[in-house]
């Protein structure tokens, strides 16, 4: 990702080429750059793309932008309004040029970020048609359930959290994408924090930290950071002295024997 990045920063700053192809460099240079972490500078570039789009009058170019630019607005910036208005014009556009697949992509998109803002009950209808839909598609299903996990723990219903977070987590592995298969256990350690399973709760999170550390990653989403601390907060202080005994135990238990106690729910 990083070499892609250098390449296309370089290309842009080299060419003097406008229309659809510097358009296109933009749309995959922005959405790389929010990817590694400097989300202002990929946001930045993409709406610039988006611009260049609109001025093209490619519906198909801009739609892609749109919903790239979506992303990094509720992920990184924290813009929930800016977010939802270009996931919502997304979805407008693929819908006009039939495209299913791209507007499944943008409900998706919205329906993130209706669970940022909270607004759970919108949400749960979308990701439920979403869910009716997915025909075995293993990243709508994995979003899907998850966004109705999140909406669940949003209400504090722990037990219905955890039933969709495995289901979430039972897609993910299928997906075979590690990043998002630890979201899905960090879900889970919240649902059982909810349902007062404590240990539990920090023995899984604390494998994912671990796992985290290992990867040099260190993600911070606005939503997604307040819903771990209502939940594992008050989970690591029920614990009182045997606390930092259970965070080392979670810190030494392999990622992927993680991921089998959290769908066998057996720590």
């Amino acid at each position: 990702m990083q070499e892609g990045r250098g390449r296309l920063v370089a290309a842009l700053a080299a060419s003097g080429t406008t229309g659809r192809v510097r358009a296109r460099a933009l749309t995959a240079s922005g959405a790389l750059i929010a990817r590694q972490g400097d989300a202002p500078s990929g946001i930045a570039e993409l709406d610039g793309a988006v611009a260049m789009w609109r001025e093209l009058g490619d519906r198909d170019g801009l739609a892609s932008a749109l919903d790239s630019l979506g992303w990094p607005l509720v992920y990184d910036a924290n813009d929930n309004p800016r977010a939802l208005q270009a996931f919502e014009q997304a979805l407008e556009l693929r819908r006009q040029l039939a495209d299913e697949a791209g507007a499944t992509r943008a409900l998706s998109g919205i329906a993130q970020v209706l669970v940022a803002m909270g607004e759970t009950e919108r949400a749960e209808a979308i990701s439920l048609d979403l869910l009716e839909g997915a025909a075995g598609d293993a990243r709508t299903e994995h979003f899907a359930s998850h966004y109705l996990a999140d909406c669940a723990l949003i209400r504090g219903d722990a037990e219905e959290a955890g039933t969709r977070y495995r289901q979430s987590l039972h897609a993910a592995l299928r997906l075979g994408d590690v990043v998002e298969t630890s979201f899905e256990v960090q879900g889970v350690a919240m649902s059982e924090a909810g349902s007062g399973n404590p240990r539990r709760a920090v023995v899984l999170a604390e494998s994912v930290a671990a796992l985290w550390e290992s990867l040099g990653l260190s993600i911070s989403i606005a939503f997604w950071d307040a819903l771990l601390e209502r939940y594992l907060a008050p989970a690591r202080e029920s614990l009182g002295g045997d606390y930092e005994a259970v965070r080392a135990e979670g810190r030494t238990l392999a990622f992927d024997d993680a991921v089998e106690a959290a769908l066998r729910n057996d720590l």
